[in-house]
């Protein structure tokens, strides 16, 4: 896999198919906090072995990420790899072999005429959607390293 944008395609449909075989969400906490309790009814977790704070934060954690909130979050991230297509364009570039990123140009988005402003592709933002995904063994490394 040599495209980012593929890489963090297969990424996001790895864990939306995790967050589509769970419980339904949203999730909540129970009175006292110390479970996670599905759409359904069903218990999705217990936090019986943490003390109170942390069973707490725990259990709101959990809450927190719910697979309806997983999915949300991986739509958002989904659509901005999907505004950051490579782009050819050789009648801008300096070394016509080159391929940047027409769409994160930052402020002005546009390509610029002058190889010092253009973005090259993967960008920035795209090298910040897989920094999670660092440890994988399709990742490109410092390549890719933000």
């Amino acid at each position: 896999m040599s495209d980012i944008a593929d890489f963090l395609r297969a990424r996001y449909a790895e864990q939306r198919a995790l967050a589509l075989a769970a419980s339904p969400g949203p999730w909540q906490a129970n009175d006292e906090h110390d479970e996670v309790i599905a759409n359904d009814g069903i218990t999705v977790a217990e936090g019986f072995a943490l003390s109170g704070r942390q069973l707490r934060a725990t259990v709101d954690h959990i809450t927190a990420h719910n697979p309806a909130a997983v999915i949300a979050d991986l739509d958002a991230k989904l659509a901005l790899v999907d505004m950051h297509p490579p782009e050819e364009i050789d009648e801008y570039s300096r070394r016509p072999w080159d391929t940047f990123t027409v769409q994160c140009a930052s402020e002005s988005w546009k390509v610029y005429s002058d190889a010092e402003n253009r973005v090259e592709y993967p960008c920035r933002t795209l090298r910040l959607l897989a920094q999670p995904f660092a440890g994988h063994a399709d990742h490109k490394g410092e390549e890719w390293a933000p």
